[in-house]
């Protein structure tokens, strides 16, 4: 890039900033402590006496999650993605991927305006995080797909847990309690995890069933919180703010695994990938067709939060006998696998 394209991109990236930070003297002061300079040198970037140079703009985009080419507003038929490789060979790597999506999600709740939107082929994973082992459970079946673990699940949990990644849960749990969400979800959404725990149950990946039941156990804890988000239509009252949260049913399968952000005026997009993982853009044709995408789905779909109580009791309801169901086929062990059909 020439130092005449910088010149150019500057006003923009500044402006973006602005509608973006919650007071001047703030973004100021963030700036500094990014680009490694005094206020005043931020000062007369801004005022656009001193140009960027190719790092500090590289290093400003990347804080604020937003490419080159969508800052200068380019139209191409390719897309710019980013995307944080996650091998879980090395524990400490899963940790600082925690650690971004903890800052993603960290300065999205610190946004004057923000909300989130899911469209939940699987459970969102804002849901796990109150409960430990259920998390480390998604991440041990996909490390264990991947070829990254072999051994057991309880293996697993000692080599992973720790202070330090338990303390990250929390306040990612924290910082979704304080973003308005819309999810979208279907009747198979939850049946993905019932059946990774009947799977690795069957094929001897529990040192006991207790491990099992726990999982499960933790997951009828999980529904009744998100019962309680949807009877409200408001999750919990963290930060003395109302925060809303709308579920909604769609009655036919989805095609996509979407989560858009909308953050003071701008839009990320990020795809579902491996389970856990995800790709993020936040170029403005995709980013708007997507969001398209899910009002659509939205129109096809039941609003079951916020007092629609005979979806809402229904739906819960299935969801606990699926769990029940699951209880009793581990709690039988000679026979722990039931019926050849089970409701998930």
């Amino acid at each position: 890039m020439d130092e005449k394209n910088i010149t150019d991109l500057q006003p923009l990236l500044f402006n973006q900033l602005k509608n973006r930070a919650i007071s001047k003297t703030n973004l100021v002061d963030t700036l500094s402590d990014l680009l490694n300079i005094s206020n005043d040198a931020v000062y007369r970037r801004m005022r656009g006496e001193k140009r960027l140079d190719i790092d500090e703009l590289s290093k400003i985009c990347t804080h604020i999650n937003i490419s080159f080419d969508t800052l200068a507003g380019f139209r191409q038929s390719g897309l710019q993605f980013s995307y944080v490789p996650l091998a879980l060979d090395n524990t400490e790597v899963y940790r600082q991927y925690m650690k971004h999506y903890l800052k993603v999600f960290s300065n999205l709740a610190k946004a004057n305006e923000k909300e989130v939107f899911f469209a939940a082929i699987d459970i969102p994973m804002f849901h796990f995080l109150p409960f430990t082992e259920l998390t480390l459970f998604k991440v041990f079946a996909w490390s264990n797909r991947t070829g990254a673990f072999a051994g057991n699940f309880g293996d697993f949990c000692n080599r992973m847990k720790d202070d330090e990644l338990i303390g990250i849960y929390k306040e990612l749990t924290t910082a979704y309690s304080e973003i308005p969400s819309v999810e979208i979800w279907t009747e198979g959404t939850f049946d993905a995890i019932l059946r990774l725990i009947d799977y690795y149950f069957e094929s001897g990946h529990f040192t006991s069933a207790n491990e099992a039941l726990l999982l499960c156990s933790q997951l009828l804890e999980m529904i009744e919180r998100i019962k309680s988000w949807s009877n409200r239509g408001l999750k919990d009252d963290l930060s003395e703010q109302k925060v809303g949260y709308s579920l909604y049913l769609c009655g036919i399968e989805l095609e996509n695994n979407f989560v858009v952000t909308r953050q003071d005026g701008a839009t990320t997009c990020l795809i579902k990938l491996y389970t856990i993982n995800s790709m993020a853009t936040t170029n403005p044709d995709f980013c708007n067709e997507s969001m398209k995408w899910i009002s659509n789905a939205i129109q096809k779909s039941t609003l079951i939060s916020g007092g629609a109580q005979k979806e809402s009791f229904k739906f819960f309801n299935t969801l606990t006998q699926k769990v029940r169901y699951l209880i009793d086929r581990i709690e039988r062990n000679k026979n722990p696998f039931g019926p050849l059909n089970p409701p998930y």
